[in-house]
């Protein structure tokens, strides 16, 4: 498994300058522990072609990454992608414990997974990863905020997850990400940004939320390190009460200034092309498009 490993490293670093290796470490560790869900790929030989894995929590599925080797054939790569990814599919269907199953897959080989999903029912929402240079206009006009923006403070997550869910509760992304689906949800999620590598390491100094005069969060943004001078935004969000004033371009903004401050040279999100609104409001602060990715849902209620 580890060279092969090693050689998706390398494509993640290529495709999205994202260091994948801190998290194929812990998924190593669960390899090596027979802890990891998955299956592997394997051809004449011991060395490993492909693999994917994926996790069950409760009434929820997973799939993880599922990757094959580039020194094969193209074709040869999407067949065994294509046959991972089914046998991850079927494997979490046939429990009916699980009722829902998300899967977030990055077009490595050309390979939008449309077909494979769509033979099991998911429904497909397309994504964009967007890029954008740190050091290149950042707005001074964004800076001003009607409300009091402070750093990064953990124990203000409580009152931040229940004003996610209620900014996300009509929001496209709502039906992609069972994680906004509640407040219990939306404050696992949270934790999980600011204590696990998933969505990269995160940066407390260049995290910060806009808080009201009794000190509730009413907007903040989370940002992390994906490798060496690359930084990413898994998430952000304003309280819909307070959407259109300005909070989230004057947050967005002190974070791209405290990391042109730290050294870094570009900062990265994912956005669903659905979501007009917030795809041109990214353009305007200067994000342009990079690789395409899918989110493939199913829910076991309307099959």
């Amino acid at each position: 498994m580890l060279p092969l490993m090693e050689e998706e490293a390398r494509v993640w670093m290529e495709d999205f300058s994202w260091d994948y290796s801190v998290v194929q470490q812990i998924l190593l560790c669960l390899f090596r522990e027979k802890m990891l869900p998955g299956y592997a790929a394997f051809s004449g030989g011991k060395q490993a072609e492909g693999y994917v894995y994926f996790f069950a929590n409760q009434t929820k599925g997973s799939i993880g990454a599922c990757y094959a080797t580039q020194t094969k054939p193209l074709e040869n790569a999407r067949e065994i992608v294509d046959r991972l990814v089914e046998l991850a599919i079927t494997r979490l269907q046939d429990s009916l414990d699980i009722s829902r199953i998300e899967a977030q897959m990055f077009a490595f080989h050309g390979h939008d997974y449309k077909r494979i999903f769509e033979k099991y029912d998911f429904r497909r929402y397309s994504r964009l990863y967007l890029v954008r240079d740190i050091g290149t206009d950042i707005a001074e006009k964004y800076t001003s905020t009607p409300l009091k923006i402070i750093p990064w403070d953990s124990t203000l997550i409580e009152p931040a997850a229940v004003m996610t869910a209620a900014s996300y509760r009509d929001h496209l992304d709502y039906e992609i990400l069972e994680d906004y689906h509640t407040p219990a949800n939306c404050e696992n999620y949270l934790r999980g940004l600011v204590t696990k590598p998933g969505c990269g390491v995160f940066l407390r100094d260049a995290s910060f939320m806009c808080i009201d005069e009794y000190g509730i969060p009413r907007g903040y943004v989370v940002c992390s390190r994906i490798s060496d001078g690359c930084a990413m935004i898994p998430q952000v969000a304003t309280h819909p009460a307070w959407q259109g004033r300005g909070i989230g371009a004057a947050l967005m903004s002190l974070c791209l200034r405290k990391l042109k401050a730290m050294g870094f040279n570009s900062l990265s999100l994912v956005v669903t092309v659905e979501n007009s609104h917030a795809l041109e409001w990214y353009r305007r602060m200067g994000f342009r498009p990079g690789k395409e990715l899918s989110a493939f849902i199913w829910n076991r209620a309307n099959n």
